[in-house]
């Protein structure tokens, strides 16, 4: 199985296992492909990459959605739509190299260049694909 699916799954709450974390830990392994722990920010960059068909180094939302709902079955196309959103950080409409450096330190947690298993279980946890991004209003008055 490919990088690209094995993470994809890991991103996905329709990948196989019993419990959460159990799965997730199964998925980080498959995907550390050099057996140390941690992943970097080339495996990040190359699981997008393999997205990007048409190979212009830009992801759009339908080609995202297509792949993740058609080609590697990796839940509903909402759950795409949310990732997607949340992927592409700066909001222009595809995912580039760009959102790359704010994905990757989303997942690390302590900075230091290297994704570990506890990171990546910890933040996964915090990604909530079967929910809708809401904006938090504050309702406090100065």
């Amino acid at each position: 199985m490919t990088p690209i699916v094995l993470l994809l799954l890991a991103l996905s709450p329709l990948a196989l296992g019993s419990s959460e974390p159990q799965r997730e830990a199964i998925l980080f392994n498959q995907a550390d492909q050099n057996k140390d722990g941690q992943l970097t920010q080339a495996d990040l960059r190359q699981i997008f990459l393999n997205f990007d068909v048409n190979k212009d180094s830009s992801i759009t939302q339908a080609e995202f959605v297509n792949d993740w709902t058609q080609l590697y079955t990796l839940g509903s196309p909402q759950e795409a739509a949310t990732l997607f959103g949340r992927a592409d950080t700066d909001k222009d409409g595809a995912i580039t190299d760009k959102d790359l450096p704010a994905i990757f330190s989303f997942f690390d947690m302590d900075g230091n260049g290297l994704v570990d298993q506890n990171e990546f279980l910890t933040q996964w946890g915090d990604l909530r694909l079967d929910a809708p991004d809401t904006v938090v209003v504050s309702t406090m008055s100065p």
